[in-house]
Formats: C-alpha cells, sequence, structure tokens
C-alpha cells in the first residue's frame, strides 16, 4: 500500500522546506512560494521565536527591522517580500540570495592561497556604498528624513550574489536619528565591536559618517586580507579604535593602488569631520580612485571571481536547495545553505566551520607564541598583547571592565596592545610613541566615562530587586568554575537589573537540593540530574541548554593510560574505575550503561570504585595510578591541557554515549516572569557581542545558550528508568 507524503508546513502561503538556524531571538527557514499558474520562488522566512512573541521589545525590534527593509526598493539591499502574523507570532518572507558572503569571500580567499583583486573590492564597495546611501536617505510617508544608522556594517552583512550583485542585509540594529520614534538615544552599544566606530565607542550621537567609517574597516580588510581591529578583548578593541590605530594596507601588500588606500584611509580618520561626509561622496571617490587606476569596475569582476574561489561551494549549495523540495535535509545540508549573516554569530557557513578568525590581524593573534610581524625594512618585532584584560592575573572578562587596572599593566609593561615593529607606521609622528602609554591612558579614562565605568570596583552594574541566584554542580575544580563563569553572571545582571549570585555546590545532590528548596533561582544540571530532579519536582522549568563550542551535546568517554596494556573493554574486568560523582551523566551513569550494553553486570564488572568528585581530579587520579579507567567527558578531556593535566598520557578506549549538554532550569518557586526573564537573558548572551571572545572559558567554552526542550532527554529517561525497574526487580528477588 503506497505511503501518503505528510502534508507540507505552510507559514502563511509559504512552503516550509527546512529549518536553516535557530537564534535567540528568530528561527530561520528556507521556504517556497507558491502563486498563481505555477509561479514560485524561493524565500528565507525569519519568524521570531515563539515564546518571545509576548515579549513587546523583542517584537518591536523585529517589527522595526521588517518595516526598514520594506520601504528599501533599492538592488543593493536585500528584499523583503512581506511581513505577515501566523500562529500569534510574526515572520519576515525575504528574498533568497544564491552567493557568499563578503566575511566568505574572504576566507576562501585565504584558504586557497590568493589575495581578493583590486577591481573585485573597488566593485564591491561601490555597490556597497550605493545600497547603504539609499538606506541613510530613506524617508518615511510625510517625506521626512529619517536619520537612518545601519550601525553594523560588517563583511558579514555584504552579500555577493553569482551574478556579481552585492546587498546590503540585517537591519536588525539599525537606528533612526530623527524620527520620533526613536528620539531617545539608547545606551547600548549595537554592532560587532571590531566594525564599530570611534563614536560608538564613545556614546556619541551617531550619523551616516558611522557607518562610512565601518565600510572603511571592510575595504581596508579586503585590501590587506587582514582582520583591523580584531582583538583579544572588547576594551583593546575599542581602544584602537578611538586610538587611531590604522597602518596604511600597503603595509601588508605593498600592491595596493594609491588611490584606492587613500579613498580607504580618509574613510578611517577618527574624527569623523575629516571622513566622507555620506556614503555617496564615498562612491564617487572610490570609483574617481578606479578610474585613475585603471580598475574595473561592476558586477563582471565580482562574478567571475566568486566563481573563482567559490564555484564549487556554490553548485553544491544549489544542489543542495533542490534536494530541498524532495527530502529532509540532514544536519550538515542545512550548514551548507548559511551564510555568514551576523544574524547568528554561531552558525556555519558554506565553509563547513565556525565563524572563526582565520585572517590573519594587525597584531599578535590570541594565544599565539613567539609571533612576529615583519616591517618593510625586514626588521620582526615581538608583538604582546599586554593591555589585554586576559593577561591579568585575577581579573574576569567583560561586563564592566576595571579600566585603571588595565592601564597600570600596560603602563609598567611599557608597550601597548600593538607595540612591535608595526608601530613604526602606527605610531606616526616619534612624539606619539614617546606619548603612547598617556594616550592609551586618556583613551580609556573617555571610554570608561563615556561608558559609565567606575574602576577600582567589579561590582558597577546597578542592580535591584531579589537575586537570581544560579547555582552549578563542581563538575570540574571550583577554582576553574569561579574564574569562567564569574563574567557571565555579571552579563547576566546586566540583562536582567537583578544581582544574579553564583553558587557553587558541594557536589550534585546539594545542587539539587538547593534548586528544589529554593536555596537557588536556577541550577545548571547535568542531563542525569535533570532527569532524576524533575521526577521528584515536577514543576521545575527547562530554561535553555548550555553551548560548548557551538554544540549542545557532547561524548562521553571511557579513559586509560596510555601505556597500560588495555585494549578492549573486558581486559578491565575487575579492575578499580575513576567515577565522578554517582548524579554524574558521563561520569558515572553512562559508562555503567554501556557496560550493560556490552553484556556485563556493572556491579559485578567494576571491581573498585575511586569517586573523584570531578571530571579533572577523575583524569588526575587515572595518570597518577589509583584507577584503571577514568569516566568523563569530551569538553573535559579537550581542554585537561589548558589546566596542566597532561593527556597526553591517556587515552579514550571507549566513546560510552552521546548525551546533552547542561541544562539551565529554574526552581518551581520562581515566577514564571523571573523564569521569562532569566530565560532571554541566556538565550542573548553572545560571549562575541558580550565579553569579546569567542568563547567563555577554556573548560565551560560557552559559546551562548539555545532554547531547549524536554523531548531531548526522553531517550535518557526511558533507559534511567528501566535501570531503576531493573534494580527494584532484583531488591525484590533478593527479599525473596
Amino acid at each position: 500500500m503506497p505511503t501518503t507524503a505528510p502534508p507540507p508546513t505552510l507559514i502563511g502561503r509559504y512552503e516550509l522546506l527546512t529549518r536553516l538556524a535557530t537564534g535567540g531571538m528568530a528561527e530561520l527557514f528556507l521556504a517556497r512560494e507558491r502563486g498563481l499558474a505555477g509561479l514560485e520562488r524561493l524565500v528565507v522566512i525569519k519568524r521570531i521565536l515563539p515564546h518571545l512573541a509576548d515579549q513587546a521589545s523583542f517584537v518591536e525590534m523585529f517589527l522595526r527591522e521588517a518595516r526598514i527593509v520594506a520601504r528599501l526598493s533599492h538592488p543593493n539591499v536585500v528584499q523583503i517580500y512581506e511581513l505577515g502574523h501566523e500562529e500569534q507570532t510574526y515572520h519576515i518572507a525575504m528574498e533568497y540570495i544564491h552567493g557568499s558572503t563578503v566575511r566568505e569571500l574572504l576566507l576562501m580567499s585565504q584558504a586557497s592561497k590568493v589575495k581578493v583583486p583590486f577591481d573585485v573590492i573597488a566593485s564591491i564597495g561601490v555597490q556597497s556604498l550605493r545600497g547603504l546611501h539609499a538606506a541613510h536617505e530613506l524617508r518615511d510617508l510625510d517625506g521626512q528624513a529619517l536619520g537612518l544608522v545601519h550601525r553594523d556594517i560588517s563583511p558579514h552583512n555584504l552579500m555577493c550574489t553569482s551574478e556579481g550583485h552585492v546587498k546590503l542585509l540585517d537591519f536588525g540594529v539599525a537606528k533612526t536619528t530623527t524620527a520620533s520614534v526613536e528620539a531617545t538615544y539608547s545606551g547600548n552599544l549595537k554592532g560587532k565591536f571590531a566594525y564599530l566606530s570611534p563614536e560608538q565607542c564613545l556614546h556619541e550621537e551617531l550619523d551616516r559618517r558611522s557607518d562610512v567609517f565601518a565600510m572603511g574597516i571592510v575595504l581596508w580588510e579586503m585590501c590587506a586580507m587582514r582582520r583591523l581591529f580584531k582583538r583579544r578583548t572588547e576594551l583593546d578593541m575599542m581602544q584602537a579604535i578611538i586610538g587611531g590605530d590604522v597602518p596604511r594596507p600597503s603595509r601588508f601588500r605593498p600592491d595596493v593602488p594609491a588611490a584606492l588606500e587613500e579613498v580607504v584611509m580618509r574613510a578611517l580618520a577618527v574624527k569623523r569631520e575629516e571622513r566622507y561626509e555620506s556614503a555617496e561622496v564615498m562612491r564617487r571617490a572610490l570609483e574617481d580612485a578606479a578610474r585613475a587606476e585603471g580598475l574595473q569596475v561592476g558586477e563582471r569582476p565580482v562574478a567571475a571571481y566568486l566563481k573563482e574561489v567559490a564555484g564549487e561551494k556554490l553548485e553544491e549549495r544549489r544542489a543542495t536547495v533542490a534536494s530541498a523540495f524532495e527530502r529532509v535535509l540532514t544536519s550538515d545540508e542545512r550548514r551548507r545553505l548559511l551564510h555568514m549573516t551576523g544574524s547568528s554569530s554561531r552558525s556555519k557557513s558554506m565553509l563547513g566551520h565556525e565563524d572563526e578568525d582565520d585572517l590573519p590581524t594587525v597584531v599578535e593573534r590570541p594565544g599565539a607564541q613567539g609571533a612576529t610581524l615583519t616591517g618593510d625594512r625586514g626588521k620582526t618585532g615581538d608583538v604582546r598583547a599586554s593591555g589585554s584584560m586576559e593577561s591579568l592575573p585575577g581579573v574576569d572578562l567583560g561586563g564592566e571592565f576595571p579600566a585603571a587596572r588595565s592601564v597600570v599593566m600596560s603602563a609598567g609593561d611599557g608597550r601597548s596592545a600593538d607595540d612591535g615593529d608595526v608601530d613604526a607606521e602606527l605610531a606616526k609622528p616619534r612624539r606619539r610613541r614617546r606619548l603612547g602609554v598617556a594616550l592609551v591612558v586618556v583613551a580609556v579614562a573617555v571610554v570608561a566615562i563615556a561608558l559609565g565605568w567606575v574602576a577600582q570596583r567589579e561590582e558597577t552594574i546597578a542592580v535591584s530587586g531579589e537575586p537570581l541566584a544560579i547555582g552549578w554542580a563542581p563538575t570540574v575544580d571550583p577554582s576553574v568554575l569561579q574564574a569562567e563563569l564569574a563574567p557571565l553572571h555579571r552579563e547576566l545582571e546586566r540583562a536582567t537589573g537583578r544581582p544574579v549570585p553564583l553558587v557553587i555546590t558541594r557536589d550534585y545532590a546539594d545542587l539539587a537540593e538547593r534548586l528544589t528548596r529554593g536555596e537557588v533561582a536556577a541550577a545548571v544540571l547535568p542531563p542525569m540530574l535533570y532527569v532524576e530532579t524533575q521526577r521528584r519536582e515536577s514543576d521545575i522549568e527547562l530554561l535553555a541548554l548550555k553551548e560548548f563550542d557551538g554544540g549542545t551535546s557532547s561524548d562521553a568517554l571511557l579513559l586509560v593510560r596510555m601505556n597500560a596494556q588495555i585494549t578492549k573493554v573486558e581486559d578491565l574486568e575487575g579492575k578499580t574505575f575513576c567515577l565522578v560523582d554517582r548524579f554524574s551523566t558521563s561520569g558515572n551513569f553512562l559508562p555503567r550503561q554501556y557496560l550493560r550494553d556490552q553484556g556485563y553486570e556493572p556491579d559485578r564488572f567494576i571491581g573498585q570504585i575511586h569517586w573523584s568528585g570531578d571530571h579533572f581530579q577523575g583524569m588526575r587520579d587515572l595518570i597518577e595510578g589509583k584507577c584503571d579507567a577514568a569516566a568523563t567527558y569530551s569538553g573535559a578531556f579537550l581542554s585537561g591541557a589548558e589546566y596542566e593535566i597532561p593527556t597526553g598520557q591517556i587515552r579514550t578506549l571507549a566513546i560510552t554515549g552521546h548525551i546533552p549538554q547542561d541544562t539551565v532550569t529554574a526552581g518551581a518557586h520562581v515566577s514564571k516572569e523571573d523564569a521569562e526573564l532569566l530565560r532571554r537573558s541566556l538565550l542573548d548572551f553572545d560571549p562575541r557581542q558580550a565579553l569579546g571572545v569567542n568563547r567563555l572559558g577554556d573548560n565551560q567554552r560557552i559559546t551562548g545558550f539555545s532554547p531547549a526542550s524536554d523531548e531531548a532527554f526522553e531517550s535518557l529517561r526511558k533507559v534511567i528508568e528501566a535501570e531503576r525497574l531493573d534494580e527494584e526487580g532484583k531488591a525484590g528477588d533478593a527479599d525473596l
């Protein structure tokens, strides 16, 4: 009997083909619009997440983006087809663009060991500036200029189509500066820190010249094939921006045409009155420069270069789109359809990896050892980020930076974050070189005043109301957790306006007890502990899943010493196991279940248990010979070397299971309003935007938090329940 295909999922007149991504505020779908007489076209549906549909601030931000772009009808701006409302939530239907972002183009050029041709750079610049000028000139229905500022111009938000057209994307944080709807200036920094203008860093009023500065950064990076203002922390980036640390791109690529370079450098003037007064004026200057240098400007150079470096990838993407009409796509195929658009900083691109900083930077890359930069005269200079907050012992990243202490460290070391041979160009007059530290002090002081930072104090965020304490299990050394999680809690205090104390409990059971007794508002529960706690307290509420390096799941591992004569699981019969805690999923439950799956009864198979207490200690105990095997999870094993655990001395014998990441769960006593406040703040947290780092901590490696569904724990719940029934059966037999 033939099977009937399930009916398609519809949003309005759009048939959803596949979900592309889920971010903190919205989800993206590839969809097909079906019209009359068989006409159809591909679209992208951006839909606000259902649990945010009744949050006025989120809805207004979402609708504002739709209203702005819907008014823009320009070939160099992404087109919106419809703003709709279905099933109690809003959605935007926009054009699907077949091509790549400038960010992808740069990374693919880097991977191919080629540099973006100058006619391509000029062509992308000219088209982008056309679209940007159209946005700046936008008016309301009464003809009043809106004074629109995009605020997020970056390589992620410039899309090159396969035909060579360039389109400006993502008006999610755009701001109108003259319309009454937004006449009051928002005090929040918007945009990516490495692409902010000096006036954004200083929280000054913005105008279109702020976007001109950001376009200057994009063009500089295409010319030099380097990141201009990327540094280890957001403070370091803002110091570089307001300090005018801009070498000429020809320092890194000597063949940059002089006229093109002059356009770029003028756009990057720290004082806005020294920049181009508008995107249109800059576009004309760029066209004049291209003409003077004999560069071809138009769609053809862009299309030809895109085909050269991305042709194969684009064909794969086209084939994947065709497949979406016929079947459900795999996760890898869905990633292949994503662009680095900035809509989700944790999304993956056609390149198949995270949006990493593969391009070199002007200064030493974070974590590089012995890195040097070569100057024009063949010299090399040591490049150190001594002003980086990460270099200060005992200083937490992010939140309210203790600015004065960072200045003291920079002054004591005698070098700024950009010191080295490259400073011969950065410093320009020798007098500035002698006064470099003083300028950094002044710059930080200005930023500190403008942003309201209070030096010499860590509790600088204004909070009030009942605390929303969050408890954490001691999965690794409490000192490690304290150092890595303090910046997150400060950002949550900023987001909620409430105190968010960090509580590290005695053990796993203590964490569950504190949650159920109401001593903490929420707890970060490992999977098994979440299932067990929910079984006893059904009213607890799942808020989010912690992301580890962008993923929401991990592997449970069984480790042995490298030199041990143990090659298979049966070799461990009667041996000592280092287990973490009886409520640990990867450190106790999953290895036991794995043994059952292999046909062994754990209590008989395991000779002795050594309870290590946390995952790091379990690996240390294994290396020291206190046991023959240790149970842990992939994250602890991957980061162990960062905490002086010689992981080269141990190896993986078996993967004992695959589990969701830890949950953030609110207690039953927490009000729905407070639970939603915590959920929203967690889902909004982005370490790149908040702290200027790709991930939070070398152990926790938090890249954000994702929406969570209790269904993800159903299989684990069934296995736990089966084990419990089995144990009860054995106990009953023993009584008989």
